[in-house]
């Protein structure tokens, strides 16, 4: 016993010799993602029928067109144009930086004419790299260095999960919004915890963090609801700065943001709003209605229309055709989001009950209606990668299938952390002031994608629409966890703001 206890001393004292805890994350996802994304047999995301809009408006096409093989295998392989794009889709993210990158180091070390998907999956894990140091330095601040290397394998633990990762080597939008939601924690937490910052060092990060949420926020329209927690966890910023021209900077920085969204709202094509207004109807308000055709005449809709319950926008067989002028007529000229919201307001029951159904979509994060693995591995159609996949898997088995407890959460969040704001505020901690905000704002974004998913799409594609949630909830329950194993929940002293640091060096 004592030869293994001297063993594991010196084990453990090589390690913080060599490695820091933030090393150890970014080497143990990078091990682990790389695993996943390059290594034969390379895992990615089938295409469900929403690669095309990407691929449009980034001039790639498939290799072997619209096969079904697209959808049951993953397919790394795309043409990439050769001539003028004529067709291009009204496609508007910033996903699409990513994807020029990407397609850049392509031509540079590979290919003119194909592109391997495996090159977006090294852009998007270089970047989520950076994150996870930034997100573990900050974490591990002024906690000891054995509870640091705890927290260093909590994270690679739960966002090393490959559920997450997996998104890297597909064009679905979730690889896009998980790394950029990642950089912005990382860098708000690594913005607060920092001991002894240094004004540029701050200045930066706080520069790096603006491009982050701008990014985060401009990936989708869904995306845009996030300004509400954005301009919640912005108010604790102001905690750190005293000077009345960087409290101008941050509330005209804000204010931007806000019309910057709004706009965007509004000039922004939205190629699949009947899409998305067709599936918050029928898989929606119709689904959790038991009197779907009463809730049409209700809303001044032919009530026959009802009959459309629980179809989907691309069923080859309707009672009536989606795309035809007469349900554009009769029934999309007549409704619109803020009719299945006004609904929802009248029949409340029907909206707990659709949160209710959706809450185990939560835990799946990654889609099971597309394959994994390549057809040249052998792999059987849909087939399914199950590399470490461990944290999900519990959630999905263990965590509470109903709306109920994310409520719940809350009340926790507000007695945990409200206890800290009133302690930050008596004692002038900065440090708990603005952690109260910060957890505020992301779970308020929680529920606001959790609940406008049922509004927008009702149960349609619920494992990616609600991809969001789930990583929110699990930087809410890291943060916790952290804040435990540091002893710091209710008292963590912090360095001076940025103004009287400012005036010390001067």
């Amino acid at each position: 016993m004592e030869k293994i206890k001297k063993y594991m001393n010196s084990a453990f004292e090589w390690l913080s010799r060599y490695i820091s805890p933030s090393l150890l994350a970014v080497l143990g996802i990078g091990l682990v993602t790389s695993i996943l994304l390059f290594v034969y047999p390379i895992n990615g995301l089938g295409d469900n029928g929403e690669y095309f809009r990407v691929l449009n408006s980034n001039s790639l096409y498939r290799v072997n067109g619209d096969s079904y093989d697209n959808v049951v295998y993953f397919v790394k392989d795309f043409s990439i144009m050769r001539y003028f794009n004529e067709t291009t889709t009204h496609f508007v993210s910033t996903q699409q930086f990513f994807i020029t990158v990407a397609i850049w180091l392509n031509k540079l070390f590979y290919s003119q004419t194909l592109f391997d998907i495996r090159f977006l999956g090294f852009v998007y894990l270089s970047c989520f790299l950076v994150s996870i140091y930034i997100l573990v330095r900050g974490l591990t601040e002024d906690v000891s260095l054995k509870k640091s290397y705890l927290i260093s394998l909590l994270v690679i633990f739960i966002l090393g999960d490959t559920s997450y990762t997996i998104y890297f080597n597909s064009f679905y939008t979730e690889a896009t919004s998980f790394l950029l939601s990642v950089s912005v924690l990382a860098f708000s937490v690594y913005f607060y915890r920092v001991t002894k910052p240094r004004t540029w060092l701050r200045r930066i990060v706080l520069v790096i963090l603006a491009q982050a949420v701008v990014l985060l926020i401009g990936t989708t329209r869904q995306e845009y609801l996030l300004i509400i927690g954005v301009i919640i966890a912005g108010l604790g910023f102001f905690v750190y700065l005293s000077q009345r021209y960087q409290r101008l900077s941050m509330t005209a920085f804000l204010i931007a943001l806000i019309g910057f969204t709004t706009l965007a709202a509004f000039i922004v094509p939205n190629d699949i709003y009947e899409r998305d207004v067709y599936h918050s109807m029928t898989r929606g308000v119709m689904k959790d209605s038991k009197v779907p055709d009463k809730r049409m005449s209700e809303g001044g809709i032919n009530p026959q229309y009802g009959l459309q319950k629980g179809r989907s926008y691309f069923e080859e067989y309707s009672p009536v055709s989606p795309t035809s002028e007469q349900m554009k007529k009769d029934f999309f000229d007549k409704t619109s989001f803020g009719w299945v919201l006004l609904n929802y307001l009248n029949y409340p029951s029907e909206l707990w009950q659709g949160l209710n159904s959706a809450v185990p979509n939560v835990y799946l994060v990654k889609p099971n209606n597309v394959g994994n693995f390549e057809k040249t591995t052998g792999r059987a159609p849909l087939e399914q990668s199950k590399f470490f996949m461990v944290y999900n898997r519990i959630k999905a088995s263990f965590f509470p299938k109903n709306f109920a407890f994310y409520l719940l959460l809350g009340v926790i969040l507000f007695g945990l952390y409200g206890v800290g704001l009133y302690r930050g505020l008596k004692r002038n901690e900065p440090r708990l002031v603005f952690r109260f905000f910060l957890m505020t704002g992301i779970y308020l974004n929680l529920l606001v994608v959790f609940i406008s998913t049922i509004i927008i799409d009702g149960d349609s594609d619920l494992v990616r629409h609600l991809f969001l949630v789930s990583v929110f909830l699990d930087f809410l329950l890291l943060q916790i966890v952290s804040d435990v194993i540091g002893k710091r929940m209710w008292q963590d002293t912090t360095p001076q703001v940025i103004g009287e640091v400012e005036g010390i060096e001067k």
